[in-house]
């Protein structure tokens, strides 16, 4: 009973908040009833290819994840991105094994003492300066 007085209540608030609109819907159905049957099947028909619109468009979102998922997992391997394998080019990919070296041991590799120039001897002029306290 509730359901029915929530329509009614609702019916009757539209009616208040669009006269102008009701008025044109109640001629229509009295003088027009083809033409009012006719705005309804387009209305009706909009809405329901809208809602198509957007189900298509939802699968096919999902199958567009569903394909990309796939292709990760094809690239990465089927149990998933593991870092201590790596892959190509992955700084992780030359680790050694967990067994060897002691825990906490490091080891530091040195570089060259001077790097390489990158700029020619020909380009701009350098100054010696010393910086003097006031």
């Amino acid at each position: 009973m509730n359901f029915l007085m929530a329509i009614i209540d609702s019916v009757a608030g539209f009616v208040r908040r669009n006269p102008f609109t009701t008025f044109i819907i109640l001629f229509l159905a009295i003088a027009a009833p083809a033409v009012l049957k006719g705005i309804a099947l387009f209305i009706l028909y909009f809405v329901m290819g809208l809602i198509l619109l957007i189900l298509v468009l939802t699968l096919a979102f999902r199958w567009r994840i569903y394909r990309a998922r796939k292709q990760m997992e094809e690239q990465f391997g089927r149990s998933g991105f593991d870092p201590r394998r790596g892959g190509p080019g992955s700084p992780f990919s030359e680790r050694a094994p967990r067994g060897e070296g002691r825990e906490g041991e490091v080891k530091i590799y040195k570089t060259r003492d001077v790097p390489e120039k990158r700029v020619s001897d020909k380009v701009g002029d350098y100054v010696e300066f010393e910086e003097e306290k006031d």
